[in-house]
């Protein structure tokens, strides 16, 4: 039993998981963070472009 709970303290692979996740959580947070306070401005700024290019068309 304390050979098990020795390989277990020493196991990385797990701790490289978790922090891994932790990263992604955080980029995941920044990327929705940004998209709620720009979401708008960026979603006119394509409407416009979209508008613009319709008529360029006609």
């Amino acid at each position: 039993m304390t050979e098990v709970i020795r390989r277990f303290r020493r196991e990385q692979s797990g701790a490289t998981a978790i922090e891994y996740a932790l990263i992604a959580t955080l980029i995941f947070l920044a990327l929705t963070g940004a998209l709620a306070v720009y979401g708008n401005s960026a979603g006119g700024l394509y409407s416009n472009l979209s508008n613009r290019f319709i008529s360029a068309l006609h």
